[in-house]
């Protein structure tokens, strides 16, 4: 994920040490690494740490700069996060529609700020006039309250779930049947249906049932869940039938 540690997460006077590692944290569950602190109100200490868990080294690693023209000095898009909607007349985007030029521009190898304010006032106006971009979370108008780490949280997943979409690795490998598996199951089916009064057309049932499997891409443990109820089903007729 090299394209992604071309995006810096520039947290602006933040005035919590615990804020620090929860932000680190949403970052590093989305795969950025780069964390910069403007001018922070507090520095990062051992309840950082503690909230960052496994992130803690995104916190150590972090970078303490003085001012935002510093921090963003490198960067060809600078994101200003904001709640606010009347002061400007730039166009306020959401994460969604931000993410795919963001992702074009570190795909060329050039940095990315994505920028957060203070937890209680956000980012002032002389710090938003500095970004080239400003998105804004969408949320409930009635109510809308996130913290610092949230909003992180969900501008790094837009990234994050744009950039790699795959979920193949949270899947079981688990073995699919082949044809002779469905066969071989058909087979028993027969079987089964053949013990009992049922009177519909037998080869229709079975290829009926034949679509069915094939439909429902059976895995092997579903498949030997339908073999042993069939032979539980066929030993408990047989069973009957003697007993008679």
């Amino acid at each position: 994920m090299k394209e992604l540690d071309n995006i810096q997460v520039v947290l602006c006077n933040t005035s919590h040490p615990g804020n620090i590692g929860s932000a680190a944290r949403a970052m590093k569950t989305m795969g950025l690494t780069r964390l910069v602190l403007v001018n922070p109100i507090c520095q990062p200490d051992d309840h950082s740490l503690a909230l960052a868990s496994n992130a803690a080294d995104v916190v150590l690693n972090a970078k303490i700069i003085d001012t935002l023209d510093e921090a963003i000095a490198a960067s060809y898009l600078a994101i200003g996060m904001t709640g606010r909607k009347r002061e400007f007349t730039a166009r306020l985007q959401t994460p969604k529609e931000i993410t795919q030029e963001l992702l074009s521009i570190v795909n060329t190898n050039q940095e990315v700020s994505i920028i957060f304010g203070n937890e209680q006032n956000g980012l002032t106006i002389e710090q938003l006039e500095k970004c080239n971009r400003m998105v804004t979370i969408p949320g409930n108008p009635v109510y809308f309250s996130l913290n610092l780490a949230q909003a992180v949280q969900i501008m790094c997943y837009e990234i994050y779930s744009s950039y790699n979409p795959d979920l193949t690795h949270l899947k079981d490998e688990k073995q699919q049947i082949n044809q002779h598996d469905v066969q071989h199951l058909l087979n028993n089916f027969r079987q089964l249906i053949k013990t009992t009064p049922y009177n519909k057309n037998e080869d229709l049932t079975m290829r009926r049932l034949q679509h069915i499997i094939h439909k429902a891409e059976l895995e092997r443990d579903e498949a030997d869940l339908l073999h042993g109820i069939i032979k539980a089903s066929l030993k408990q007729i047989n069973k009957a039938n003697l007993d008679e």
